[in-house]
């Protein structure tokens, strides 16, 4: 075996073992679905959910988050809120929540 051919194959492994990696680093939209519910499960029940299955791009503090934007609707003391958040596709994070509307 050449040593041209064993640095091929190895520099093939790495870059193989890289991109399965990178793409394990990141989380699916329904799994951030499950985050954000199960963070809000702990303050009441929750009357639905709604998540975007396409990568979105952020901007905050001078910083790029790529992650997904949903929803959740509540009941609280008879009132509907509809809080909107952003979360990090590669922590799990919420980077962004906000409350819409009251109804």
């Amino acid at each position: 075996m050449k040593w041209t051919q064993l640095i091929a194959g190895a520099a093939v492994g790495f870059a193989s073992a890289y991109i399965i990696q990178k793409r394990k680093s990141s989380i699916s939209s329904s799994e951030a679905l499950t985050i954000v519910k199960s963070a809000f499960k702990q303050n009441g029940a929750i009357d639905g959910s709604w998540i975007e299955t396409t990568t979105k791009v952020i901007q905050k503090h001078g910083l790029s988050f790529y992650g997904y934007t949903g929803g959740i609707i509540r009941t609280r003391d008879a009132k509907q809120e509809h809080y909107e958040f952003f979360i990090d596709k590669k922590s799990g994070a919420i980077i962004e929540l906000t409350l819409n509307a009251s109804v």
